[in-house]
């Protein structure tokens, strides 16, 4: 064969492989584009759509996947006392989940522990994309998980960013370590109101940068007995359920005893731990630990976002970091117009989002948290840091910063420096402004439903010590947790007190609540953020509708630009209004966000949505859900 022949062969066999190479990697890109479709990852959640494969608005959202494993474990976070507590993967708070704005967040849960749980969301509103049985509350929109079992939830995060918090919603387990964050970060189309702090182009990518290395502090009341003890104790002897040992933050800090001046409470005296027991119980003692505190690293940087998430679930706190101020920026519902001040007040369950300028010299900060309680004076810290600090030793407890005393924002007792100024995160507007709706167009106070709810207590039947509280005449207890979801139960059913119903898809609805309690509550509401038209403490409301008490001359609502809350506090004997509207079919419920009021029945129930002429369709799989089959004896608080 000759020298041609034998390149044009060769030349032949080139191409041929050429072509068998390039035809293998088409086969392997198309292959690969139809798994990356297909993925978890990529591809739509479809059994969590309504019907089970429903076409939807989100053909192609991004599924972010997370399993947690509950279990128990011995800790002793404030150095004071060895307990068991609840845990998500082996620790408390449970791991922080992250989501864009828009994702869909699955979240499957396994059961290592003795009691039934549920992992219930706040702040995320229902979907129809997912469906409202995806809410995580028992006794809502589904069965609790069985202990040593699993279920899987998903959440669609359209509409919704920040941090938000998961806590159980069975049983009072949530306290005992059963709670955690999902942080959603805002999408780049959300308007953000940093122009508003400065015009200046740097500052503004240092304030943009900063919210995208946003820290988070979740700021936690932590006791040495559990819940379950406690609440035994409060049936047999009559003794407290809002004394608290320690504050946390991120899980770490130490115990700190009543200060020494400060001991009395309107006149009531505290004992060692700053507690006002009951009349007839013995005082409780107090021993100081040395456990580390969390510590916030500045990393050199000009601003530093954070959010500070308060899930204690009792104590309603103030906040102040020495020589600093702060910006608030956002809370639960979203962004706000910001405000500059000193002190930040956080009620319970609730969040704020600030921004914190890092001017000063280099060193340590204490971060200074402070209860609101008039029935305990708790306080807890936290550290900022600054570089070139030098260390303690190893094996040396951390020093708290010191600072003179008349540099301290906050007081011993909750309250404020004179010359100190506080924000309430959430009573600003939101930004951009979202004005409340009506349903009338020249009457902005006129709503198609208004119901009125009193939070109160009375004496229980069938207890000699525990009382009951209610939200809308009747207690909600506990055990109903075991019991049908209220999603479940048929459109034409009646409902009973505390069951709010019959509310149309786009009704607008008003709550005017009044507190028969001198002490002031804060309250949460599933779903979507509501409007928070006004409150005022020590009088009745000016009316028996908003309409009323606009037509009456009232300057104490708000109707052109209110906050959006998801929590919001009662004052006390005083009353607060809330606005919202019936945007989808779900069950949702408003309930205080202290747990003894909470654990002994101030709930009220309410069903949107779903009336007999629109009824809701469930999943069987998720109706026919393995659980308990419970009735309780009687109507008594613990059932």
């Amino acid at each position: 064969m000759s020298s041609k022949q034998t390149a044009l062969t060769e030349t032949k066999q080139f191409r041929s492989t050429s072509w068998n190479v390039w035809l293998f990697l088409a086969v392997l890109t198309a292959f690969t584009i139809i798994l990356l479709f297909w993925h978890d990852n990529l591809h739509p959640v479809l059994s969590y759509w309504p019907e089970w494969n429903a076409p939807t608005e989100k053909p192609h959202a991004l599924i972010r996947s997370y399993c947690l494993e509950t279990g128990v474990r011995w800790m002793n976070p404030d150095g004071g006392r060895w307990r068991v507590m609840f845990t998500c993967n082996g620790q408390t708070p449970c791991p922080i989940i992250y989501a864009d704005e828009g994702d869909i967040v699955k979240l499957s849960v396994t059961s290592d522990i003795y009691v039934q749980s549920s992992i219930h969301l706040s702040g995320i509103g229902h979907k129809e994309t997912v469906g409202s049985w995806n809410d995580g509350t028992a006794v809502l929109s589904e069965f609790p998980t069985l202990p040593r079992s699993n279920w899987t939830n998903a959440y669609d995060t359209s509409g919704s960013w920040g941090l938000n918090w998961f806590i159980d919603h069975t049983t009072t387990a949530s306290a005992d370590g059963l709670a955690g964050a999902l942080y959603i970060a805002p999408s780049p189309d959300r308007p953000r109101p940093y122009h508003l702090i400065t015009n200046d182009t740097l500052e503004l990518r240092q304030i943009n940068q900063a919210e995208r290395e946003i820290q988070h502090l979740i700021i936690q009341s932590h006791q040495h007995r559990d819940t379950v003890w406690k609440l035994l104790r409060m049936r047999a002897e009559g003794s407290e359920y809002y004394c608290y040992d320690s504050i946390l933050v991120n899980g770490k800090g130490r115990v700190h005893c009543r200060q020494p001046e400060y001991d009395h409470i309107k006149g009531q005296k505290l004992d060692q731990k700053g507690c006002i027991q009951p009349p007839g119980l013995p005082d409780e003692t107090c021993k100081q630990s040395l456990a580390d505190y969390e510590v916030i690293e500045t990393q050199g940087r000009k601003y530093m976002m954070l959010n500070l998430m308060n899930i204690g679930f009792e104590h309603s706190v103030k906040v102040s970091i020495d020589h600093h101020k702060m910006i608030v920026v956002a809370n639960n519902a979203g962004f706000i117009v910001p405000e500059e001040a000193d002190v930040l007040h956080i009620p319970s369950a609730s969040r704020v989002t600030i921004l914190v300028r890092l001017d000063a010299e280099p060193g340590d900060y204490a971060i200074r948290i402070s209860s609101t309680s008039v029935l305990q004076n708790l306080h807890g810290y936290a550290v900022l840091r600054y570089p070139a600090k030098r260390l303690p030793q190893y094996g040396e407890p951390m020093a708290l910063p010191s600072v003179a005393p008349g540099l301290v924002c906050v007081l011993p007792d909750g309250g404020t420096q004179p010359n100190c100024s506080t924000a309430e995160g959430q009573l600003l507007p939101p930004y951009p402004p979202q004005p409340p709706p009506s349903a009338g167009k020249q009457h902005l106070g006129k709503a198609d439903f208004t119901f009125r709810l009193s939070a109160g207590s009375q004496r229980s039947k069938t207890e000699k010590y525990a009382p009951e509280y209610f939200l809308n005449e009747k207690p909600w207890q506990l055990y109903h947790g075991s019991m049908l979801p209220l999603l479940f139960h048929a459109p034409n059913e009646t409902l009973v007190k505390p069951i709010i119903g019959n509310l149309p898809l786009g009704s607008v609805v008003d709550l005017i609540i009044e507190n028969q309690i001198n002490e002031t509550i804060p309250l949460y509401k599933h779903g979507d953020p509501s409007w928070f038209l006004g409150s005022r403490g020590q009088q009745r409301f000016p009316g028996n509708t908003v309409q009323d008490a606009i037509d009456s001359d009232s300057k104490s609502l708000n109707l052109q630009d209110p906050a959006l809350v998801i929590v919001h506090d009662l004052p006390a004997l005083g009353w607060s209004v809330l606005r919202f509207k019936v945007t989808s079919q779900q069950a949702t419920i408003i309930h205080a966000a202290k747990l003894r009021y909470f654990a002994l029945g101030m709930s009220a129930l309410i069903l949107e949505g779903i009336t007999e002429d629109t009824p809701i369709k469930v999943p069987e799989s998720v109706v026919n859900r393995p659980h308990v089959e419970f009735k309780p004896a009687h109507d008594g608080i613990f059932g």
